[in-house]
Protein backbone atom coordinates (compact mmCIF):
# COMPACT_ATOMS: atom_id res chain seq x y z
CA UNK A 1 0.00 0.00 0.00
CA UNK A 2 2.75 2.24 0.73
CA UNK A 3 4.55 2.15 -2.85
CA UNK A 4 0.95 2.83 -4.23
CA UNK A 5 0.59 5.83 -2.53
CA UNK A 6 3.92 6.44 -3.08
CA UNK A 7 3.00 6.03 -7.16
CA UNK A 8 0.00 7.87 -7.01
CA UNK A 9 1.89 10.72 -5.46
CA UNK A 10 3.20 11.06 -8.74
CA UNK A 11 0.44 10.85 -11.02
CA UNK A 12 -1.65 12.81 -8.98
CA UNK A 13 1.01 15.69 -9.41
CA UNK A 14 1.84 14.99 -12.82
CA UNK A 15 -1.69 15.22 -13.54
CA UNK A 16 -3.04 18.29 -11.79
CA UNK A 17 0.07 19.77 -13.19
CA UNK A 18 -0.90 18.83 -16.89
CA UNK A 19 -4.38 20.79 -15.83
CA UNK A 20 -2.59 23.40 -14.19
CA UNK A 21 -0.63 24.12 -17.52
CA UNK A 22 -3.23 23.79 -20.05
CA UNK A 23 -5.65 26.23 -18.05
CA UNK A 24 -2.48 28.97 -17.95
CA UNK A 25 -2.23 28.52 -21.44
CA UNK A 26 -5.95 28.87 -22.14
CA UNK A 27 -5.69 32.06 -19.71
CA UNK A 28 -3.33 33.06 -21.82
CA UNK A 29 -2.96 36.86 -22.06
CA UNK A 30 -6.40 37.49 -20.48
CA UNK A 31 -4.74 36.44 -17.48
CA UNK A 32 -4.37 39.95 -14.93
CA UNK A 33 -1.26 38.62 -13.81
CA UNK A 34 0.41 37.63 -17.39
CA UNK A 35 4.00 38.69 -17.69
CA UNK A 36 3.20 41.14 -14.84
CA UNK A 37 6.02 41.04 -12.58
CA UNK A 38 8.51 40.15 -15.46
CA UNK A 39 6.98 43.69 -16.57
CA UNK A 40 8.57 45.09 -12.97
CA UNK A 41 11.36 43.93 -13.49
CA UNK A 42 12.32 44.82 -17.50
CA UNK A 43 10.74 48.29 -16.58
CA UNK A 44 13.76 48.63 -13.50
CA UNK A 45 16.14 47.53 -16.38
CA UNK A 46 15.38 50.06 -18.60
CA UNK A 47 15.05 52.68 -16.22
CA UNK A 48 18.31 52.35 -15.07
CA UNK A 49 19.42 52.26 -18.74
CA UNK A 50 17.34 55.48 -19.37
CA UNK A 51 19.72 56.76 -16.82
CA UNK A 52 16.35 57.91 -14.52
CA UNK A 53 17.46 55.72 -11.52
CA UNK A 54 15.03 58.66 -9.60
CA UNK A 55 12.16 56.80 -10.62
CA UNK A 56 13.01 53.58 -8.72
CA UNK A 57 11.94 55.81 -5.58
CA UNK A 58 8.61 56.76 -6.89
CA UNK A 59 6.37 54.25 -6.50
CA UNK A 60 3.42 55.52 -8.36
CA UNK A 61 5.44 57.26 -10.76
CA UNK A 62 7.41 53.75 -11.75
CA UNK A 63 4.16 51.70 -11.70
CA UNK A 64 3.02 54.58 -14.30
CA UNK A 65 6.25 53.80 -16.12
CA UNK A 66 5.22 49.80 -16.07
CA UNK A 67 1.81 50.55 -17.51
CA UNK A 68 3.38 51.76 -20.68
CA UNK A 69 5.21 48.58 -20.98
CA UNK A 70 2.55 46.29 -19.93
CA UNK A 71 -0.15 48.03 -21.96
CA UNK A 72 -0.08 45.34 -25.60
CA UNK A 73 0.31 42.11 -22.67
CA UNK A 74 -2.24 42.53 -20.00
CA UNK A 75 -5.91 42.38 -20.15
CA UNK A 76 -6.52 44.63 -17.15
CA UNK A 77 -3.62 47.66 -15.86
CA UNK A 78 -1.04 46.09 -13.28
CA UNK A 79 -1.76 47.31 -9.81
CA UNK A 80 1.22 49.31 -7.96
CA UNK A 81 4.21 47.45 -7.86
CA UNK A 82 7.74 49.66 -6.43
CA UNK A 83 10.69 48.65 -7.10
CA UNK A 84 11.63 46.54 -3.35
CA UNK A 85 14.94 44.41 -4.45
CA UNK A 86 18.48 45.87 -3.65
CA UNK A 87 20.41 47.45 -6.01
CA UNK A 88 22.54 44.36 -6.86
CA UNK A 89 19.54 42.58 -8.29
CA UNK A 90 19.19 44.95 -11.50
CA UNK A 91 23.14 43.38 -12.33
CA UNK A 92 21.25 40.45 -13.35
CA UNK A 93 17.80 42.99 -15.35
CA UNK A 94 19.87 45.25 -16.64
CA UNK A 95 21.60 43.17 -19.50
CA UNK A 96 18.46 41.36 -20.02
CA UNK A 97 16.44 44.39 -20.20
CA UNK A 98 18.24 44.99 -23.56
CA UNK A 99 16.49 42.55 -25.20
CA UNK A 100 12.92 42.95 -26.91
CA UNK A 101 10.34 42.53 -24.09
CA UNK A 102 9.34 39.23 -24.63
CA UNK A 103 12.94 37.76 -25.89
CA UNK A 104 13.70 38.92 -22.02
CA UNK A 105 10.92 37.35 -20.49
CA UNK A 106 11.79 34.25 -22.35
CA UNK A 107 15.09 34.11 -21.65
CA UNK A 108 14.84 34.87 -17.46
CA UNK A 109 11.68 32.39 -17.31
CA UNK A 110 13.41 29.37 -19.44
CA UNK A 111 17.18 29.87 -17.32
CA UNK A 112 15.99 30.17 -13.92
CA UNK A 113 13.24 27.14 -14.75
CA UNK A 114 15.88 25.30 -16.17
CA UNK A 115 18.20 25.89 -12.54
CA UNK A 116 15.86 24.78 -9.96
CA UNK A 117 14.71 21.80 -12.25
CA UNK A 118 18.87 20.70 -12.79
CA UNK A 119 19.48 21.82 -8.93
CA UNK A 120 16.62 19.44 -7.76
CA UNK A 121 17.51 16.23 -10.35
CA UNK A 122 21.19 17.12 -8.71
CA UNK A 123 21.40 13.71 -6.91
CA UNK A 124 22.82 13.35 -3.15
CA UNK A 125 26.81 11.82 -2.81
CA UNK A 126 27.33 13.72 -6.34
CA UNK A 127 26.40 10.60 -8.01
CA UNK A 128 25.30 12.38 -11.26
CA UNK A 129 21.50 13.69 -12.03
CA UNK A 130 17.95 12.15 -11.48
CA UNK A 131 16.21 14.16 -14.35
CA UNK A 132 12.95 12.86 -13.55
CA UNK A 133 13.05 14.17 -9.91
CA UNK A 134 13.66 17.74 -11.16
CA UNK A 135 10.80 17.71 -13.50
CA UNK A 136 8.96 17.42 -11.06
CA UNK A 137 8.75 21.10 -10.28
CA UNK A 138 7.66 22.05 -13.10
CA UNK A 139 4.07 19.78 -11.80
CA UNK A 140 3.40 22.04 -8.89
CA UNK A 141 0.90 25.40 -9.73
CA UNK A 142 4.03 27.36 -7.43
CA UNK A 143 6.33 26.65 -10.20
CA UNK A 144 2.94 27.42 -12.90
CA UNK A 145 2.02 30.95 -11.04
CA UNK A 146 5.88 32.01 -11.43
CA UNK A 147 6.06 30.99 -14.69
CA UNK A 148 3.06 33.20 -15.74
CA UNK A 149 3.92 36.41 -14.32
CA UNK A 150 7.44 35.93 -15.03
CA UNK A 151 8.83 35.70 -11.40
CA UNK A 152 12.02 34.10 -9.30
CA UNK A 153 10.80 31.63 -7.19
CA UNK A 154 12.59 29.14 -9.38
CA UNK A 155 15.83 31.04 -9.10
CA UNK A 156 15.46 31.42 -5.77
CA UNK A 157 14.86 27.59 -4.80
CA UNK A 158 17.95 26.55 -7.16
CA UNK A 159 20.10 29.14 -5.72
CA UNK A 160 19.56 27.77 -2.23
CA UNK A 161 19.41 24.13 -2.72
CA UNK A 162 22.54 24.25 -5.13
CA UNK A 163 24.51 26.40 -2.65
CA UNK A 164 23.53 23.58 0.54
CA UNK A 165 24.33 20.86 -1.81
CA UNK A 166 28.17 22.64 -2.23
CA UNK A 167 29.00 23.12 1.01
CA UNK A 168 30.85 20.05 1.54
CA UNK A 169 32.85 19.43 -1.70
CA UNK A 170 33.32 23.12 -2.67
CA UNK A 171 32.47 25.18 0.07
CA UNK A 172 34.35 28.35 -1.29
CA UNK A 173 31.49 28.08 -4.64
CA UNK A 174 28.67 27.20 -1.82
CA UNK A 175 29.67 30.82 -0.36
CA UNK A 176 29.59 32.85 -3.98
CA UNK A 177 26.24 31.26 -4.70
CA UNK A 178 24.57 31.66 -0.99
CA UNK A 179 25.75 34.90 -1.80
CA UNK A 180 23.26 35.81 -4.89
CA UNK A 181 20.41 34.71 -2.96
CA UNK A 182 21.05 38.19 -0.85
CA UNK A 183 18.72 39.61 -3.91
CA UNK A 184 16.28 38.18 -2.01
CA UNK A 185 16.62 39.17 1.33
CA UNK A 186 13.97 37.41 3.50
CA UNK A 187 15.18 34.36 2.20
CA UNK A 188 18.97 34.90 2.59
CA UNK A 189 18.71 35.80 6.65
CA UNK A 190 18.33 31.67 7.87
CA UNK A 191 21.38 31.35 5.29
CA UNK A 192 23.99 32.32 8.00
CA UNK A 193 22.29 30.45 10.59
CA UNK A 194 23.18 27.39 8.48
CA UNK A 195 26.67 27.95 7.65
CA UNK A 196 27.43 28.38 11.37
CA UNK A 197 25.77 25.59 12.42
CA UNK A 198 27.11 23.55 10.28
CA UNK A 199 30.36 25.34 11.20
CA UNK A 200 31.21 26.00 7.74
CA UNK A 201 33.68 28.93 7.85
CA UNK A 202 34.99 28.89 4.49
CA UNK A 203 31.60 28.95 2.97
CA UNK A 204 30.73 31.61 5.43
CA UNK A 205 33.60 34.08 4.65
CA UNK A 206 33.16 33.50 0.78
CA UNK A 207 29.46 34.27 1.10
CA UNK A 208 30.49 37.51 3.25
CA UNK A 209 33.32 38.23 0.67
CA UNK A 210 30.29 37.61 -2.15
CA UNK A 211 27.98 39.58 -0.30
CA UNK A 212 30.32 42.51 -0.07
CA UNK A 213 31.28 42.56 -3.58
CA UNK A 214 27.85 42.31 -5.19
CA UNK A 215 27.39 45.15 -2.92
CA UNK A 216 30.55 47.11 -4.31
CA UNK A 217 29.85 46.39 -8.13
CA UNK A 218 25.84 47.73 -7.50
CA UNK A 219 27.69 50.83 -5.96
CA UNK A 220 30.06 50.61 -9.23
CA UNK A 221 27.50 50.12 -12.15
CA UNK A 222 24.46 52.14 -10.50
CA UNK A 223 26.04 54.60 -8.00
CA UNK A 224 25.46 54.70 -4.22
CA UNK A 225 22.43 56.50 -4.66
CA UNK A 226 20.49 52.87 -5.70
CA UNK A 227 21.50 51.74 -2.36
CA UNK A 228 20.09 55.09 -1.02
CA UNK A 229 16.72 54.87 -2.76
CA UNK A 230 16.75 51.29 -1.81
CA UNK A 231 17.03 51.88 1.79
CA UNK A 232 14.54 54.57 1.76
CA UNK A 233 12.02 52.90 0.23
CA UNK A 234 11.80 49.49 2.33
CA UNK A 235 12.75 50.67 5.46
CA UNK A 236 12.35 54.59 5.65
CA UNK A 237 9.50 55.21 3.11
CA UNK A 238 6.48 57.93 4.02
CA UNK A 239 5.49 57.64 0.22
CA UNK A 240 1.70 57.50 0.89
CA UNK A 241 1.43 54.58 -2.24
CA UNK A 242 3.51 52.49 0.57
CA UNK A 243 0.05 52.28 2.37
CA UNK A 244 -1.65 51.24 -1.13
CA UNK A 245 0.61 48.20 -1.69
CA UNK A 246 0.35 47.12 1.68
CA UNK A 247 -2.81 46.47 1.10
CA UNK A 248 -2.99 45.54 -2.47
CA UNK A 249 -0.28 43.34 -2.36
CA UNK A 250 1.46 42.58 1.18
CA UNK A 251 -1.61 41.03 2.27
CA UNK A 252 -2.40 39.14 -0.44
CA UNK A 253 0.47 36.97 0.33
CA UNK A 254 1.12 33.40 2.34
CA UNK A 255 3.48 34.26 5.47
CA UNK A 256 2.12 33.54 9.18
CA UNK A 257 1.64 37.57 9.63
CA UNK A 258 -0.79 37.79 6.80
CA UNK A 259 -2.59 34.78 7.61
CA UNK A 260 -2.94 36.01 11.40
CA UNK A 261 -3.95 39.55 10.33
CA UNK A 262 -6.49 37.94 8.10
CA UNK A 263 -7.96 35.89 10.93
CA UNK A 264 -8.59 39.22 12.73
CA UNK A 265 -4.99 39.19 15.12
CA UNK A 266 -4.27 42.98 15.76
CA UNK A 267 -1.39 44.48 14.62
CA UNK A 268 1.05 43.14 17.47
CA UNK A 269 -0.23 40.02 18.12
CA UNK A 270 0.45 38.97 14.18
CA UNK A 271 4.09 40.52 14.33
CA UNK A 272 4.61 38.28 17.65
CA UNK A 273 3.34 35.53 15.81
CA UNK A 274 5.52 35.77 12.54
CA UNK A 275 8.48 36.65 15.02
CA UNK A 276 7.56 33.02 16.99
CA UNK A 277 7.47 31.53 13.64
CA UNK A 278 10.97 33.33 12.99
CA UNK A 279 12.70 32.20 15.82
CA UNK A 280 11.20 28.47 15.55
CA UNK A 281 12.40 28.67 11.96
CA UNK A 282 16.14 29.28 12.70
CA UNK A 283 15.82 27.39 15.42
CA UNK A 284 15.09 24.11 13.38
CA UNK A 285 17.72 25.02 10.81
CA UNK A 286 20.73 25.34 13.51
CA UNK A 287 19.49 21.99 14.96
CA UNK A 288 19.40 20.12 11.62
CA UNK A 289 22.78 21.63 10.48
CA UNK A 290 24.76 20.68 13.25
CA UNK A 291 23.60 16.76 12.98
CA UNK A 292 24.98 14.73 10.35
CA UNK A 293 21.78 14.27 8.47
CA UNK A 294 21.00 13.53 5.44
CA UNK A 295 21.61 16.61 2.77
CA UNK A 296 18.25 16.27 1.18
CA UNK A 297 16.57 16.15 4.50
CA UNK A 298 18.63 19.26 5.77
CA UNK A 299 18.09 21.15 2.07
CA UNK A 300 14.44 20.72 2.41
CA UNK A 301 13.97 21.90 5.83
CA UNK A 302 16.10 24.87 5.22
CA UNK A 303 14.03 25.67 2.12
CA UNK A 304 10.50 25.55 4.23
CA UNK A 305 12.09 27.10 7.09
CA UNK A 306 12.91 30.58 5.24
CA UNK A 307 9.37 30.62 4.29
CA UNK A 308 8.15 30.10 7.58
CA UNK A 309 10.43 32.78 9.08
CA UNK A 310 9.71 35.47 5.83
CA UNK A 311 6.94 38.06 7.06
CA UNK A 312 6.50 38.58 2.80
CA UNK A 313 5.39 35.51 0.65
CA UNK A 314 3.64 35.03 -2.41
CA UNK A 315 2.43 32.38 -4.26
CA UNK A 316 5.46 31.73 -6.66
CA UNK A 317 7.33 31.92 -3.86
CA UNK A 318 5.96 28.23 -2.41
CA UNK A 319 8.27 26.92 -5.12
CA UNK A 320 10.54 26.59 -2.00
CA UNK A 321 8.58 23.90 -0.02
CA UNK A 322 7.09 22.22 -3.76
CA UNK A 323 10.87 21.54 -3.81
CA UNK A 324 11.47 20.60 -0.25
CA UNK A 325 8.51 17.96 -1.09
CA UNK A 326 10.30 16.46 -3.97
CA UNK A 327 13.99 16.27 -2.06
CA UNK A 328 12.04 14.63 0.51
CA UNK A 329 9.82 12.45 -1.73
CA UNK A 330 11.00 8.37 -0.87
CA UNK A 331 9.17 6.45 -4.04
CA UNK A 332 9.86 3.23 -2.09
CA UNK A 333 6.87 4.09 -0.20
CA UNK A 334 5.12 6.92 2.04
CA UNK A 335 1.79 6.77 4.20
CA UNK A 336 -1.36 8.72 3.84
CA UNK A 337 -0.13 11.27 6.14
CA UNK A 338 2.52 11.96 4.30
CA UNK A 339 0.54 12.12 1.44
CA UNK A 340 -1.88 14.46 2.40
CA UNK A 341 1.05 16.85 3.82
CA UNK A 342 2.23 16.69 0.10
CA UNK A 343 -1.32 17.50 -1.18
CA UNK A 344 -0.77 20.15 0.83
CA UNK A 345 2.20 21.59 -0.37
CA UNK A 346 0.85 20.82 -3.78
CA UNK A 347 -2.12 22.79 -3.79
CA UNK A 348 -1.02 25.40 -1.00
CA UNK A 349 -1.09 28.65 -3.61
CA UNK A 350 -4.09 27.75 -4.64
CA UNK A 351 -5.74 28.55 -1.09
CA UNK A 352 -4.60 32.74 -1.96
CA UNK A 353 -5.47 33.40 2.03
CA UNK A 354 -6.84 36.99 1.01
CA UNK A 355 -9.27 34.93 -1.43
CA UNK A 356 -10.14 31.56 0.13
CA UNK A 357 -10.75 31.71 4.09
CA UNK A 358 -9.74 27.93 4.82
CA UNK A 359 -6.32 28.93 3.27
CA UNK A 360 -5.95 31.47 6.45
CA UNK A 361 -5.34 27.87 7.98
CA UNK A 362 -4.65 25.67 5.60
CA UNK A 363 -1.52 27.46 4.57
CA UNK A 364 0.46 28.14 7.84
CA UNK A 365 -1.02 24.86 9.17
CA UNK A 366 0.87 23.03 6.37
CA UNK A 367 4.09 24.87 6.59
CA UNK A 368 4.04 24.46 10.37
CA UNK A 369 3.45 20.33 9.60
CA UNK A 370 5.63 20.31 6.59
CA UNK A 371 8.68 21.83 8.71
CA UNK A 372 7.90 19.58 11.97
CA UNK A 373 8.23 16.69 9.48
CA UNK A 374 11.77 17.87 7.59
CA UNK A 375 12.91 18.23 11.07
CA UNK A 376 11.66 14.19 11.52
CA UNK A 377 13.12 13.35 8.47
CA UNK A 378 16.80 14.88 9.54
CA UNK A 379 16.52 13.02 13.02
CA UNK A 380 15.63 9.69 11.38
CA UNK A 381 17.85 6.89 12.55
CA UNK A 382 21.05 5.81 10.59
CA UNK A 383 20.04 2.63 9.95
CA UNK A 384 16.71 3.78 8.61
CA UNK A 385 18.78 6.66 6.62
CA UNK A 386 20.92 4.10 5.59
CA UNK A 387 17.93 1.61 3.68
CA UNK A 388 16.37 4.55 2.47
CA UNK A 389 19.37 5.78 0.50
CA UNK A 390 20.11 2.21 -0.91
CA UNK A 391 16.66 1.93 -1.79
CA UNK A 392 16.51 5.44 -3.81
CA UNK A 393 20.55 4.06 -5.46
CA UNK A 394 18.84 0.95 -6.43
CA UNK A 395 16.07 2.99 -8.51
CA UNK A 396 18.55 5.06 -10.41
CA UNK A 397 20.61 2.22 -11.15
Amino acid sequence: MRRALAGFAIVGACVGGFLSWTGAVVAGRSSEIWVQDWGVFYAAGRVVLAGNLALLGDAAGFSDFQHVILAPWNATPPTLHPWLYPPHYLLLLVPLALLPFAVGYAVFVLATGAASVAALAWAAGWRGFDWPRGLMVLMFPATILAVLPGQNGPLSAALMIAGLRLLDQRPALAGAVLAALSYKPQFFILIPVALVAARAWRALAACALGLALLTLAAAACFGLESWRLWLDTTLLSSDPARAVWYEDTFLRGYSLYVCATLLGAKTMSAVAIQLAGAVAAAASVAWAWRKPAPIDARIALTLVAAIVASPHVQAYDLVLPAAAAILLYEGDGIGLGVLALDACVWIAPLLRPWVVPSGRLVVPGTLALFLAYAAARCARPAAVRDSAASAHRASLE
